[in-house]
């Protein structure tokens, strides 16, 4: 993935979360690529988690 595709996937993420479109934008454009990919490889595992605590 390109670092616009992480970061629109990312925020896509926060907004269905429950983050407003405005804050999920600017939290997507402040994370460098590497971080995005971070977060694009733990972010599955960490729903399940979170999901087993709520």
């Amino acid at each position: 993935m390109t670092c616009d595709q992480l970061q629109q996937s990312y925020q896509q993420q926060l907004v269905k979360a429950g983050v407003s479109q405005q804050k999920a934008e600017q939290a997507a454009k402040t994370l460098s690529v590497q971080e995005l990919q971070i977060i694009g490889e733990i972010w599955q595992d960490w729903g399940k988690v979170v999901g087993r605590i709520n």
